[in-house]
């Protein structure tokens, strides 16, 4: 492969890391502050730590495939071939990043969810030391109907669990943990 064939191909997989970087960015950033009370500052930071994560894995993984052999009968196959593969895993990493932002949604909406309920028994949540460091909550599982299905408590008996996974799940056994002296 020729340096402007070589050069070309640096300068288009950069060009399409960057501008999928910057779509993660921005629907990352709608999709964090979607949440219930979710507070703009954090979900600006968590999106932007995870679309440098994501430019600088791929822009790692683009500068490895520069330096493969793909074969090829001309400088324009090679091109192709090796952008092809830029493709095929900047789809897998966008999956990836997408899978993460997903996470950490969920766990947004959790605290989100455990400060609701806190602040609807007049109960006093914990206070950080640290002020510029928010208290992080354990979510609340119930089987409140106004309760996104992703945190509802699932009862033995209940009708929507198959009646397979009742009969193995058998009673919880808890060990017996040895005295504190």
């Amino acid at each position: 492969m020729d340096d402007s064939a070589y050069i070309l191909f640096l300068i288009v997989s950069v060009a399409l890391v960057l501008v999928d970087g910057q779509v993660i960015y921005r629907s990352g950033l709608r999709y964090l502050t979607d949440t219930q009370g979710s507070e703009q500052q954090s979900a600006k930071s968590m999106a932007r730590m995870v679309s440098v994560l994501f430019h600088i894995a791929v822009l790692g993984l683009v500068l490895l495939i520069s330096t493969l052999d793909v074969g090829g009968d001309s400088a324009m196959e090679v091109v192709v071939l090796k952008l092809g593969i830029v493709l095929l895993l900047l789809a897998l990493a966008h999956f990836a990043t997408l899978k993460m932002l997903n996470r950490m949604r969920d766990r947004l909406d959790a605290e989100n969810l455990t400060k609701k309920r806190y602040d609807a028994r007049g109960e006093e949540r914990p206070v950080s030391p640290n002020p510029d460091v928010p208290v992080r909550h354990e979510p609340v599982i119930t089987n409140d109907p106004t309760t996104p299905a992703r945190f509802k408590a699932v009862q033995p008996g209940d009708p929507e669990i198959p009646t397979t996974v009742q009969e193995r799940r058998g009673p919880i056994e808890r060990p017996i943990l040895p005295e504190k002296r």
